[in-house]
């Protein structure tokens, strides 16, 4: 097999961040393209770590609101009590801690595109006020007296069979079709093998320029590895063993030792240890564990957050805090 080897170029394969040549995901760019061209509700169905808000970012760049507001919300990440004044905002004074007005993200976003991520984690609360909004194009701010129209494209996305939610009665059937005007399935990364050397060999471009680095093209017993591996956590794994194999290498060789030992050998258990620079301070070591542990296990969060014992709501403070934000798109 011939691998488009050189990293330090750009490539002919790129679609608004997303990368492939494969007819998987070209039939994807297809239909982002089509559905771009309308207003319909989108629902975004893939494994984490595909690329939903790529594709997200990408129908809005193409459609008619491009010049108007993206707003990305990750449901998942906002506790329960809050998510209804965080989607419609609220008046002030409409509770303990209201000291001002506050837009929710409907109304920031108006005449352009929310984006939902990990639709699946909403409680049937949320669902009833969201499947309102959808059918009347109107929010209503808590302690409003008045509903606020808005014109917002609504796109969704979930790594959970949401069909199957609905037999089990966690997500509602009538919010799941008001959702499921169009759906686009994203394939995983183990599905389109062709285009690891290509996504890999961005990323490396990418990086390379980030900490102005040059490097020498990846060797084919690289690639073959990278191939060969099964890449639970799609492209954002593929984009973070490149990320670190970048910060790892100082002459512009980068080998085998460089890569996470799950990569080169899955025998190999060395990826799940760290070193810590004795010196360093409380905040470098958890920043630096923190960052680790979400790259062991592929910047998934809720494992992590496991791993740490701590809530994924506290998980996403610590992202925050330690502007580790980047490594998770």
């Amino acid at each position: 097999m011939k691998f488009f080897s050189n990293g330090l170029k750009d490539n002919p394969y790129k679609f608004d961040g997303l990368t492939g040549k494969t007819d998987a995901i070209q039939q994807v760019f297809k239909l982002i393209e089509q559905v771009a061209r309308t207003n319909v509700t989108v629902l975004l169905l893939g494994e984490s770590g595909t690329g939903k808000e790529l594709v997200s970012r990408s129908i809005h760049a193409r459609s008619a609101r491009a010049k108007k507001p993206f707003i990305a919300v990750n449901m998942g990440a906002i506790s329960p009590e809050l998510v209804i004044s965080e989607l419609f905002g609220h008046e002030k004074g409409a509770y303990t801690g209201a000291h001002e007005r506050k837009e929710g993200r409907f109304e920031r976003a108006n005449g352009g595109t929310l984006f939902m991520d990990e639709i699946s984690t909403m409680d049937q609360r949320t669902q009833i006020s969201l499947l309102r909004v959808l059918e009347s194009r109107h929010i209503h701010p808590v302690g409003a007296r008045n509903s606020i129209p808005v014109d917002v494209r609504v796109i969704g996305a979930t790594n959970k069979d949401l069909l199957e939610l609905v037999k089990e009665g966690q997500f509602r059937e009538d919010l799941y079709y008001r959702f499921n005007v169009v759906t686009l399935n994203i394939p995983p990364l183990r599905e389109r093998k062709e285009d690891i050397p290509i996504i890999a060999n961005e990323y490396l471009r990418i990086y390379g320029k980030t900490y102005k680095k040059k490097f020498k093209p990846l060797s084919e017993e690289i690639y073959t590895r990278l191939i060969n591996y099964h890449w639970p956590g799609n492209v954002r794994e593929l984009k973070n063993v490149i990320h670190r194999a970048v910060v790892l290498c100082e002459d512009g060789n980068i080998t085998a030792r460089h890569f996470p030992g799950r990569i080169i050998n899955e025998d190999d258990d060395n990826s799940a240890y760290m070193r810590i620079k004795v010196g360093s301070s409380l905040k470098e070591v958890e920043k630096t564990l923190i960052k680790e542990t979400l790259f062991h296990f592929n910047g998934n969060k809720q494992e992590t957050a496991k791993a740490l014992k701590i809530s994924r709501k506290s998980l996403y403070n610590k992202i925050k805090e330690h502007a580790l934000d980047d490594m998770l798109h």
